[in-house]
């Protein structure tokens, strides 16, 4: 089962549209579902999606545990944006009540919208813990709509990378920067628009493929590595 959740400023519709894009250019061999969780649908409407976000926690938190009993082999969930406070802190919560977590598969977590020390404190340590799943993080120095966030918030985005990568002991981030374009919805889309992103998206579902062997460079300095993505 693949599970989408979007970010702010999306609607039902939209995200059912992207779901099903999603699904078919990765060629999906599953079920492929989505959580929309009730966005204003408004620019103007950031700090009310925000409070909606943290309010629907609890809901995807009991929303997982109500999938992990189906009979399901491999759920794979992919979020975007806001849509990461969702699933970062639902998961959290999760993990902490000592929920089995080995039919989640992979985790991506697209341009998240997160604050990263809040990231970095609370909520990776939860995700390193998950058992049998690989969380992989999407960055980029190009995305225009988290530099905003950043100076709204005053706090560092996890998924911008322009004052450098962040990395996390037992998740994997790729730099997706030579990949997305800041011409292209403030270079906030690449996860949908960006055809090296989809690709390498596909190795990781279709093919569980490690980074390296998805053809993906290793930069930084030990312990601080992650990925480059061209």
């Amino acid at each position: 089962m693949l599970i989408y959740v979007h970010g702010y400023n999306m609607g039902f519709e939209e995200a059912a549209l992207r779901t099903a894009q999603l699904s078919y250019d990765l060629k999906f061999p599953g079920i492929a579902f989505f959580y929309s969780w009730p966005s204003a649908n408004r620019v103007r409407a950031y700090l009310q999606d925000e409070e909606t976000a943290r309010l629907c926690e609890g809901v995807f938190e009991s929303l997982i545990k109500e999938i992990s009993a189906l009979p399901v082999d491999a759920i794979y969930i992919v979020a975007h944006s806001m849509g990461n406070r969702i699933v970062g802190h639902g998961l959290q919560a999760y993990v902490e009540k000592g929920n089995d977590t080995k039919h989640i598969k992979e985790l991506l977590l697209a341009a998240p919208d997160i604050n990263a020390d809040l990231f970095k404190t609370a909520i990776a340590p939860r995700l390193a813990q998950m058992q049998n799943t690989r969380t992989t993080i999407y960055a980029s120095s190009w995305d225009i709509a988290l530099m905003a966030s950043k100076v709204v918030h005053g706090f560092r985005r996890v998924g911008e990378s322009s004052g450098g990568v962040l990395v996390y002991k037992g998740l994997d981030t790729v730099d997706a920067s030579e990949a997305s374009s800041s011409t292209r919805n403030f270079g906030h889309s690449y996860l949908v628009d960006s055809a090296s992103v989809l690709k390498d998206l596909h190795a990781v579902i279709a093919s569980s493929l490690a980074a390296k062997a998805r053809g993906l460079t290793q930069m930084g300095t030990a312990p601080d590595l992650y990925w480059q993505l061209r």
